[in-house]
């Protein structure tokens, strides 16, 4: 079934109890587990970009729903989770490729009023200068794998395909949304894989498309968080008293979960509230879960939907930083097709993907290195075998650059998600969420 008709039949399903009547955005109150919300709070999305090859104009205009979902789980009672829809937009571009715009969630009331607290009292939390993450795609007939474009740095890089004008949000309403969707479906054209004129939404039904479809060879769309790490200047005693404990074979980088078997003080120094990064932020002020859906990071300090609790010393995650791609398996080894002795992952630290993520699908087989626990019910006979039964034994090895990084890299062997890891030469690198 394709991502067209179950947006459809979720949306038919929510509406048919539905008042006429606009309701505000809200994640308050406990969810019902025995049928979804209905949407109930519907704002306009808009972003417009350049092609710089063409100068090609590229508008993004539609209109989200906010409204529940429900999560089937095989072995607990469903669960009712209210978020946003699209999850991510597509527009077709080029010749052969396509633009992703991950729509900025603003379900919650607490976003369209005013900073109360902090160095920016008064202002709205919605930014003159807000700026969603886009995702570029080299190919529209594969959406599984993209680069997004994370900060100022990535739309400067020689690698940049276009340049970001404007965006903003709007609050409209369900009349709006209707119109706007029949619209859409009335000159949608089909064009590679893109998912339909309402562009992508993770469901439940969504999430067994998608099994089935890596069952059938297909690689699904990708993830909007765009994995990537931050790299922050530390103070460079604070490096040389963590690598003055290290054995000799240590080389450059070290993951931090090793460092601090044998230089525990001094490692828990890096993630401290008076942290040893030269910029005067702290950890916290680089890691906060969810930034794709907030919008993007400038120099400024702008580009994002400001947080709750932003204060002078808590950058809430948003602290703008230089970050680079992290390849999952997937992509650092393309051409895999079947068991190896040694796995890898890299950091792209080259000067030319500063500012990018690697935007990646979940469904690669590469990715899968032990069987997939079936969470969902009826999904339980979609799933083969892993891509290696013993993957999870294997040498793993993850690369920053063209070096490796000493120890085992213990967190991204199933999640892939990226570890903390200090340089000799005064950084600290972390996940950037």
């Amino acid at each position: 079934m394709s991502s067209r008709i179950l947006g459809a039949l979720l949306f038919a399903l929510t509406l048919s109890s539905c008042s006429g009547e606009q309701e505000g955005p809200s994640r308050s109150g406990s969810a019902s587990s025995h049928a979804p919300r209905p949407p109930s709070f519907f704002y306009r999305m808009k972003a417009d970009f350049i092609l710089k090859e063409t100068d090609e104009t590229v508008q993004f205009d539609y209109v989200a729903a906010c409204g529940g979902v429900v999560q089937n789980y095989s072995y607990t009672t469903p669960s009712v989770f209210y978020t946003h829809h699209p999850i991510i937009m597509f527009q077709p571009v080029g010749e052969g490729q396509a633009l992703g715009l991950v729509t900025i969630d603003m379900c919650d009331n607490w976003k369209w009023g005013k900073v109360e607290f902090g160095p920016r009292a008064g202002k709205s939390r919605i930014p003159d200068d807000l700026r969603p993450l886009a995702i570029w795609f080299d190919d529209i007939d594969d959406l599984s794998r993209g680069w997004g474009y994370k900060t100022d740095d990535a739309y400067e890089s020689p690698l940049a395909k276009m340049k970001f004008v404007s965006a903003s949000v709007s609050v409209t309403d369900k009349s709006d949304w209707e119109k706007w969707r029949a619209e859409a479906e009335a000159s949608y054209e089909q064009i590679g894989v893109l998912p339909g004129p309402w562009g992508y939404s993770y469901t439940n039904e969504e999430m067994r498309s998608r099994a089935k479809a890596a069952h059938e060879g297909g690689l699904g769309i990708v993830s909007p968080q765009c994995t990537s790490v931050f790299r922050v200047k530390i103070h460079k005693d604070v490096a040389d008293a963590i690598f003055a404990k290290s054995t000799d074979d240590i080389g450059r980088y070290w993951f931090t979960t090793e460092s601090a078997k044998i230089a525990l003080d001094e490692t828990t120094k890096l993630f401290s509230r008076d942290g040893p990064l030269q910029d005067g932020h702290s950890y916290r002020d680089y890691v906060s879960g969810g930034k794709q859906y907030s919008g993007t990071l400038r120099r400024s300090g702008g580009g994002y939907i400001i947080p709750m609790g932003e204060t002078a010393d808590n950058a809430k995650g948003f602290a703008y930083r230089d970050v680079y791609p992290f390849q999952t398996r997937s992509l650092a080894m393309p051409a895999v097709e079947m068991a190896q002795d040694t796995y890898y992952q890299k950091v792209l630290l080259y000067p030319e993907y500063l500012g990018f993520g690697a935007c990646s699908s979940s469904l690669n087989p590469i990715d899968s290195l032990q069987r997939t626990s079936p969470w969902l019910r009826g999904t339980e006979r979609q799933y083969d075998a892993p891509f290696d039964p013993e993957g999870l034994s294997k040498r793993h090895v993850l690369m920053v650059g063209d070096i490796p990084v000493e120890g085992v890299p213990r967190s991204t062997y199933f999640a892939q998600d990226p570890p903390n890891i200090i340089d000799r030469e005064g950084f600290l690198l972390g996940p950037d969420h």
